[in-house]
């Protein structure tokens, strides 16, 4: 071999290197970036209340909607009709936590007036799923709430937990039948407030 096939070699070779590198590099990125990001609640009492998102998204987003009879909105089996998360509850030293679910719109991306849109909330109970929220219309806070859901948000469910554990929920939205829009968008994300005691 001369210098020439080894300098050609060796090229070859650190090409192959750089090649499996940035493929690792990549894999290890995207691991790390499909991880669930929880968002965390932490008061000065000691209890912890952590939202968790299915996939790393954290409300929901219907466009193209067509108005739909709440009955068959409410049992669509489709999973991109409904979005699932979970509230971890962690007490530690505190007796109870209360908490609240709220939901903030996407002004931008929503083109269904609040009067017209259906959002319909369930918690999981041993399996099933049942209503905490019936089809109710987009109600905006005014003022901030006691919990610290800000104005503008809407609040689904509020109670009070005096063990450890995880709640799973269930949120669903659709344009009402009663529009007169033949089709539109509109966006929430789901959070969480609470305090401990």
């Amino acid at each position: 071999m001369n210098k020439k096939e080894l300098s050609k070699g060796f090229f070859y070779g650190m090409i192959a290197i750089s090649m499996v590198l940035i493929i690792f590099v990549g894999i290890g990125f995207g691991v790390f970036a499909a991880q669930p990001k929880p968002i965390v609640y932490q008061d000065e009492n000691g209890g912890n209340i952590v939202i968790n998102y299915t996939n790393n998204i954290s409300g929901l987003k219907i466009e193209d909607a067509v108005p739909t009879v709440d009955s068959v909105a409410m049992n669509d089996s489709d999973d991109s009709e409904y979005f699932d998360f979970s509230i971890d509850l962690l007490l530690d030293n505190a007796s109870m936590i209360n908490y609240e679910i709220a939901a903030i719109k996407n002004k931008e991306n929503s083109t269904i007036s609040d009067s017209d849109i259906r959002i319909y909330l369930e918690k999981e109970n041993s399996g099933e799923y049942n209503e905490v929220l019936k089809p109710s219309p987009f109600v905006p806070l005014k003022e901030e709430s006691k919990f610290g859901t800000k104005p503008g948000s809407m609040v689904l469910y509020s109670t009070k937990a005096t063990k450890s554990g995880t709640e799973h929920f269930r949120l669903r939205m659709w344009l009402s039948d009663k529009s007169l829009l033949a089709k539109g968008s509109y966006e929430v994300e789901i959070v969480v407030n609470g305090t401990s005691k």
